[in-house]
C-alpha cells in the first residue's frame, strides 16, 4: 500500500505531506482544486514523462517522494536485478524535477533510470485516469490488455518466440539481398570475371610487396648501406673493446666471494660482452652480403611497377585489392551456384517460417484460455455494476496460411499473429458488435471498472487509483460502482477521486482536497474528514449548497449504511 507521499513544489501545492490507510480512499473536493494534481504526482513516481513545467512558480525544482509496502515477489525479482537491497517489502521511492532539465530518480536511495522507475510502477499501482476509459474503443490497446492478464509460461514462451522471429527476419533480410544482388551481379558478371582474372594473373601478395620495397629501399641507400655499415664496426672493433669488456668482466667474477654486487656487475658485463658480439657478427654478415646488382634492382622495379599500376587503376591499397579480389572471387561464387544458394535459403527459410507458426500458434492457444476466463469473469462483474444483460466476446482474427506463405514475413508481429476485438451487446436482444460502436460514456466507465476487477485479481498491486472512473452515472448505478469499488479495496488499497456521494459515503477514509490562500498564493490542502464534518461533505454532495436537515438525514443514513 501507499503509506506516506509528500509533494514539495509542484504545480500549486506548496508542501504537503499525506498519510493513507489501508482499504478505501476517497479524495473530493471543488473542480480545480488539486485531486488530480495528487495523481500526477504519484504518476511521476511511478515512471510518467516530467517536464519544467510542473515545477510550482518562483521555484527551482519540485520534489515527490513515497513510502510504499508491498507483497509481491516479482518486485523482490526486479529490485535484485537492478542491484537495489530488498528491504523486506518497503520501497521509498524519490524523484526530483530541476528547471534545469535534470531529472534525479532513486528507489530506496540507489540512482535508477526512469525507465527502471517504470518497470517497477507497473508492478506497484495501477493507475485509472479519465481518458482511459476512451481507450477501450481503440482495437490497438485490446491484445495488450489481454496480455496483462497473462502468467510468467506465457511470457517465457512470448520471448522465444520473439527470438526466432528475429532470426526469420534475418533470414528473409539475406534472402532479399541475395535475389537483389544476382539482378544486379548478372550484367557485371563479365566485368566481375575479367577483374577477377587480371588480379589473379598478376599474383599479387603483400609479403612479396612488403619484401621487394625494403629490398628497393636497400638498393636505393646502396652506399649509405655501405659506409655506415662499414664504420659501425670498425668503431666496434678498434680499441680491443670486446676484450677489455670481456676482462673486465673476468676480474670482477674473481670478487665476488667478498660481495655479490661484484658477481652482478660481472654478469652485466658478460652479457653486455655476448650481444656486442652477435652484433659485431651480424654486421660482418650485413657487410660481406651488399652486393649491388642491376638486373635484380630492375627485376624489383618492374614488379613494383606492376604493383602501382594496379594501385592506380583500381585507386586501393595492396591490402583493399587483395580483399576487392577475395570478394570478386565470393560474388562469382555466388552467381554461379545461385540456384543452389536460394534452394538452401528457402529451406532454411521453410523451417524458421514453421517453427515461428508453431510458436505463434501456441500463443494464440493460450491466449484464447485466457480470453474465454476473462468473459466469464466480467459478465459476472458487470451483472454486479448494473449490466444485466451484458453479452461478451473476445473475437480473434483469422489466420490462413498456406505452404507458399513462408516468404510472407507480414503475417507475424512481435507479439505472434493475434489481434483482437471486443464485441459487445449491453441490451437483450441485441447482437454483439465491437465495443466501440455500441458503448456509452458510463457503460465504458463500468466495462473499464469490471476489467480493473479482474486485474486487481490477477495482479498482486499495491495499490490501484480512480480518477472519476464513476463519471457521467448516477442513482442506482453509481451505487453498484461504489460498491465494486469497496470490493476492490478488500484486496488493494484504492484512492478514488470522485464527485458522487455513493462513492464518497462508502469508503473506509475520506480526504477533502481544497485551495487556500496564504501569503498572496495559492496552495492546496489535504484534510481527513470525520464525523459532522464528513456528513456535511456528503451532504454537499448530494444538494450543492442547498445544505439542509433533510441532506444532512441522508448523508448520515449514507455513513451508517456503507
Amino acid at each position: 500500500m501507499l503509506q506516506e507521499l509528500k509533494i514539495k513544489d509542484f504545480a500549486i501545492i506548496d508542501d504537503l505531506t499525506i498519510q493513507f490507510s489501508e482499504g478505501m480512499t476517497v479524495l473530493t473536493g471543488e473542480t480545480g482544486s488539486g485531486k488530480s494534481i495528487i495523481i500526477d504526482a504519484i504518476n511521476l513516481l511511478l515512471g510518467d514523462r516530467a517536464t519544467s513545467e510542473v515545477i510550482r512558480y518562483d521555484k527551482e525544482k519540485s520534489i515527490v517522494e513515497a513510502l510504499f509496502y508491498y507483497d509481491n515477489p516479482r518486485i523482490d525479482e526486479l529490485l535484485k536485478e537492478m542491484g537495489i537491497e530488498v528491504d523486506e517489502g518497503t520501497l521509498v521511492i524519490n524523484r526530483e524535477i530541476a528547471r534545469n532539465g535534470r531529472n534525479i530518480c532513486r528507489i530506496n536511495g540507489q540512482l535508477v533510470t526512469v525507465n527502471q522507475l517504470k518497470q517497477l510502477g507497473n508492478l506497484l499501482v495501477d493507475v485509472h485516469v479519465q481518458h482511459d476509459t476512451q481507450r477501450l474503443i481503440s482495437t490497438n490497446n485490446y491484445l495488450y490488455l489481454l496480455d496483462s492478464f497473462a502468467d510468467h509460461d506465457f511470457f517465457h514462451l512470448l520471448t522465444n518466440y520473439q527470438n526466432e522471429l528475429n532470426e526469420y527476419s534475418k533470414l528473409i533480410h539475406d534472402y532479399r539481398n541475395l535475389i537483389n544482388e544476382q539482378q544486379a551481379n548478372q550484367e557485371k558478371q563479365d566485368f566481375y570475371q575479367f577483374q577477377l582474372n587480371e588480379l589473379g594473373q598478376a599474383n599479387l601478395s603483400q609479403n612479396e610487396y612488403d619484401e621487394l620495397s625494403d629490398k628497393q629501399k636497400s638498393y636505393d641507400n646502396y652506399d649509405k648501406l655501405y659506409e655506415n655499415l662499414n664504420l659501425a664496426n670498425q668503431k666496434l672493433s678498434e680499441n680491443n673493446t670486446t676484450s677489455n669488456i670481456y676482462e673486465s668482466a673476468t676480474l670482477l667474477n674473481k670478487l665476488g666471494f667478498i660481495s655479490t654486487k661484484y658477481n652482478e656487475m660481472s654478469e652485466t658485463l658478460f652479457s653486455i660482452y655476448y650481444q656486442l658480439d652477435d652484433i659485431i657478427n651480424a654486421l660482418n654478415d650485413e657487410i660481406q652480403s651488399l652486393d649491388y646488382d642491376p638486373v635484380e634492382l630492375d627485376r624489383i622495379n618492374s614488379r613494383l611497377a606492376v604493383y602501382s599500376s594496379f594501385k592506380r587503376k583500381y585507386k586501393m591499397e595492396i591490402p583493399e585489392l587483395i580483399d576487392y579480389m577475395n570478394n570478386l572471387r565470393d560474388k562469382i561464387d555466388r552467381m554461379e551456384n545461385f540456384d543452389f544458394l536460394i534452394k538452401e535459403y528457402q529451406n532454411k527459410l521453410k523451417v524458421k517460417f514453421q517453427t515461428c507458426l508453431n510458436l505463434a500458434y501456441e500463443l494464440r492457444e493460450k491466449r484464447n484460455v485466457i480470453a474465454r476466463n476473462i468473459e466469464a469473469s466480467l459478465i459476472n462483474h458487470l451483472k454486479d455494476l448494473r449490466l444485466l444483460n451484458t453479452r461478451f466476446e473476445i473475437r480473434f482474427n483469422e489466420v490462413q496460411v498456406s505452404e507458399d506463405d513462408y516468404l510472407n514475413d507480414k503475417i507475424f508481429n512481435q507479439q505472434g499473429i493475434d489481434s483482437v476485438d471486443f464485441y459487445v451487446s449491453f441490451n437483450l436482444g441485441e447482437p454483439v458488435k465491437p465495443l466501440s460502436k455500441v458503448a456509452s460514456g458510463g457503460e465504458l466507465s463500468r466495462f473499464m471498472l469490471g476489467l480493473k476487477t479482474i486485474l486487481t485479481e490477477k495482479q498482486k498491486l499495491a495499490t490501484i487509483i480512480f480518477d472519476e472512473i464513476d463519471t457521467g452515472v448516477s442513482g442506482l448505478t453509481a451505487s453498484a460502482i461504489a460498491d465494486k469499488i469497496k470490493h476492490i479495496s478488500k484486496a488493494t488499497q484504492v484512492l478514488c477521486i470522485t464527485h458522487l456521494p455513493q462513492v464518497a459515503s462508502i469508503s473506509d477514509h475520506h480526504l477533502y482536497i481544497s485551495k487556500i490562500e496564504n501569503n498572496n498564493r495559492t496552495i492546496t490542502s489535504v484534510k481527513e474528514l470525520e464525523g459532522e464534518e464528513r456528513v456535511q461533505e456528503i451532504a454537499k454532495m448530494i444538494s450543492g449548497a442547498n445544505v439542509n436537515e433533510i441532506t444532512l438525514d441522508t448523508a448520515r443514513n449514507m455513513l451508517k449504511n456503507r
